[in-house]
């Protein structure tokens, strides 16, 4: 997989409700109902309902059943991009979300917070790679507020082009990486922009981080992800940079949209 920045499509409407939160809180002389932002959360605010034509697409958990996003409503989304062949960038943003669902669980978020992995790759994460790929990350399957999805091409591509999210299919390197659970080389490859989506309780999209993953422990990696990432991948982990995001960053995002406050220590 190769990172690239998130469109720049996205960001105007980003800004427009950034700008317009400002402006309210300038405005509103200290009106308790002013939009903000939370606190070292590090994204951008965002004020956009879901229509019901997304909300209702047809998407597939691990074990192949049926899931649509309007199942969660009621609860606060944390929906991240990712693939399971992925040698760059996904496997240290799948560590992140694993670390902040477990510390959402600790804190006794499980029934109010739902945390989505949801593939930019649908063709090839069938229930064989999201399964073997979730036992990587949660071994003992102990983490109830936390799942892969996927779904078909068709569905797949209009979810994440609504959402703004960029994906391309593109050539493969020379020579091929190849698949981590089967051995097989791979033919081509996704690049794609990285970002965690948050929705609130109401289904509208309220906040979003964006960058490289900044694993800030070695445990959260598996060791067979560890192993398959890319030098690219090696770097973003041993030496990221400044635009990065760790769990903390989706906990502060967690605490603003449920009111109860979830962090790495709870």
């Amino acid at each position: 997989m190769r990172l690239v920045p998130s469109p720049v499509l996205r960001r105007p409407l980003a800004l427009a409700v950034t700008t317009l939160a400002s402006a309210l809180l300038l405005t509103a002389c200290g009106s308790s109902h002013a939009p903000s932002a939370p606190v070292g959360g590090g994204g951008t605010v965002l004020d956009r309902p879901l229509p019901s034509a997304i909300e209702s697409l047809p998407l597939r958990d691990a074990d192949g059943h049926p899931v649509t996003l309007s199942d969660f409503r009621g609860k606060t989304l944390v929906v991240s991009d990712s693939m399971t062949l992925c040698t760059e960038d996904c496997p240290l943003d799948t560590a992140n979300v694993v670390a902040a669902a477990t510390a959402a669980d600790a804190a006794g978020l499980t029934d109010k917070v739902e945390f989505l992995t949801i593939t930019v790759d649908p063709a090839r994460d069938d229930s064989r790679h999201l399964t073997a790929y979730r036992k990587l990350y949660d071994p003992h399957h102990q983490l109830a507020n936390w799942q892969l999805l996927t779904g078909s091409q068709a569905d797949i591509t209009q979810l994440w082009k609504y959402l703004g999210v960029y994906w391309e299919r593109v050539k493969e390197d020379s020579p091929p990486d190849h698949d981590w659970l089967t051995g097989k080389p791979l033919t081509y490859d996704i690049a794609h922009a990285d970002e965690v989506l948050m929705f609130d309780p109401k289904g509208v999209e309220r906040y979003v981080v964006s960058g490289h993953a900044h694993v800030t422990g070695t445990n959260g990696l598996p060791s067979r992800m560890r192993a398959y990432l890319s030098p690219a991948g090696r770097r973003h982990l041993l030496r990221p940079g400044a635009a990065t995001w760790t769990p903390a960053n989706l906990l502060a995002g967690v605490s603003w949209l449920t009111g109860h406050h979830a962090s790495l220590s709870s």
